[in-house]
């Protein structure tokens, strides 16, 4: 149920109320800094337009509810694109569109990073938030609201604030240490993992793979550890090393750019000076574009002293 869900109680009561309107379609833009979190929300939303048993929310339990959780529910279409949701992609939706409810209720398309898409995508979805047809709720997500004005004039906003420290029942520095990310310092609480030990910069590779190969709290505590090791030391790293280090990452990531931007994201965080913050951020942010991904982390790495 709603009330379940830690902190954003102004977010929770929205969507009851926007569920005791009774709208029979919709569109929305849910947005915020942790993308998880933004995740829940759309997701609780989508059990709570489907949900069999619970009136103006989800009961969690019935079979709708749990195959809305396994992402496997008939009516629930998710879509994401690292390089934004494309064209092809759209007309996947609007064909959806054309066809009947697989349940026989609401049909929800949930839309991962709504801001990178493209103009020929966004205006094809332009087409179908016009005048949606009954049934149809589009829950568009974002990290911020940079996005086409002619997007965002036809949807509803709904922010969702980053859980406080207290909120998750952790100290600042422990806070600190995962960017307030949510679902990484709640899943850290039962892991009863020591932050402050330390793991080897020069092993970050290893450290990425892991991760990828089995993405669990424990191999992503070690890649923070590791970029840690590496910002307190970078005075001592000469340049061959720095270029070594951005070598690892490029080759573990596997031309991941959401894991690259995250690495570096996290190296931004650990920076207290602002002017060197933001250029560095300037680097970053070109990882969303189709660039030299290597050269950009080199650029970026030996940018870090």
């Amino acid at each position: 149920m709603f009330k379940d869900i830690i902190s954003n109680e102004e977010a929770k009561n929205f969507l009851i109320n926007e569920l005791k309107s009774k709208r029979e379609q919709g569109t929305y833009i849910f947005y915020g800094e942790d993308r998880d979190l933004v995740t829940e929300f759309a997701l609780s939303y989508a059990k709570a337009l489907t949900c069999r048993n619970a009136e103006n929310d989800f009961c969690g339990v019935c079979e709708s509810c749990i195959r809305m959780d396994s992402l496997t529910h008939g009516d629930l279409e998710i879509y994401e694109d690292v390089g934004g949701i494309k064209i092809d992609q759209i007309r996947e939706i609007a064909y959806r569109i054309s066809t009947t409810s697989y349940e026989g209720g609401n049909r929800i398309f949930i839309l991962k990073d709504i801001e990178k898409m493209k103009k020929e995508a966004a205006n094809a979805l332009l087409k179908m938030i016009e005048e949606p047809e009954k049934g149809n709720f589009f829950i568009l997500l974002a990290n911020n609201l940079n996005i086409l004005p002619t997007i965002k004039s036809r949807s509803i906003f709904l922010k969702i604030k980053m859980r406080s420290a207290e909120e998750l029942g952790v100290s600042s520095s422990e806070y600190d240490f995962f960017l307030g990310k949510g679902k990484e310092i709640l899943e850290y609480k039962e892991s009863g993992i020591d932050l402050k030990t330390g793991e080897p910069y020069d092993e970050i590779g290893n450290f990425i793979k892991n991760y990828i190969e089995n993405p669990v709290i424990e191999n992503k505590i070690k890649i923070y550890k590791s970029l840690r090791d590496f910002f307190v030391n970078r005075k001592y790293i000469n340049e061959i090393d720095k270029l070594s280090f951005a070598e690892s990452i490029y080759f573990s990531v596997e031309n991941d750019r959401i894991i690259a931007q995250e690495i570096c994201t996290y190296m931004c965080h650990l920076i207290k000076n602002y002017d060197r913050v933001e250029n560095l951020i300037s680097v970053k942010n070109m990882m969303k574009m189709p660039v030299n991904l290597k050269l950009l982390l080199k650029v970026f790495i030996n940018e870090i002293y």
